[in-house]
């Protein structure tokens, strides 16, 4: 079992809330409480986490009646954290300040992104973003266009043909 009940969050301030009675309260306050609910480590056949009521801790054999049903989180693979550990950038050897206004880095952003991501990350089509250039990139089409074509112009001249691009990445973005 979790031992922290579901209504308690801690603030800003360190100091610890209950959303369901709206006040501040401390530790011993929250295991004393008659509303505290837990999220147990428990799974059901679909791998969903379940949260029981602490009316239902004590009883065993008690159904599970009036739960919350939350998906599990799914973890990273191995391969994928060690792919984002390793990224590194064919466009330049400066990771630590945006490749665009130069300011430092907040994100290593891959030119292909969603469903190619990892194939951006294995090819090393990455390059370092500050906050307002990477939200900025996600936006303008122009910008994202002008490093796809980039890349593929890279792939094709020191990795393999246009077909090959196609096959990995699905388009080709050269006219």
């Amino acid at each position: 079992m979790n031992n922290n009940c579901i209504y308690l969050k801690q603030k800003l301030n360190r100091t610890l809330e209950c959303k369901k009675q709206k006040k501040i309260i401390n530790i011993r306050e929250c295991n004393n409480c008659k509303y505290k609910e837990y999220k147990c480590t428990e799974f059901s056949k679909n791998s969903a986490n379940v949260t029981l009521k602490s009316s239902t801790l004590h009883n065993k054999s008690a159904k599970l009646t009036n739960c919350h049903v939350s998906k599990k989180i799914r973890q990273k693979s191995t391969k994928l954290a060690k792919l984002e550990k390793n990224r590194f950038s064919v466009f330049t050897d400066d990771l630590d300040h945006c490749i665009i206004c130069k300011r430092k880095k907040d994100h290593l952003h891959e030119i292909f992104f969603g469903s190619n991501r990892q194939k951006s990350m294995q090819y090393n089509f990455v390059i370092p973003l500050c906050h307002e250039c990477h939200t900025e990139m996600h936006i303008n089409k122009e910008w994202q266009e002008y490093w796809h074509v980039k890349g593929q112009e890279y792939w094709e001249k020191n990795i393999g043909t246009r077909e090959e691009f196609i096959r990995v990445f699905g388009k080709s973005y050269l006219k």
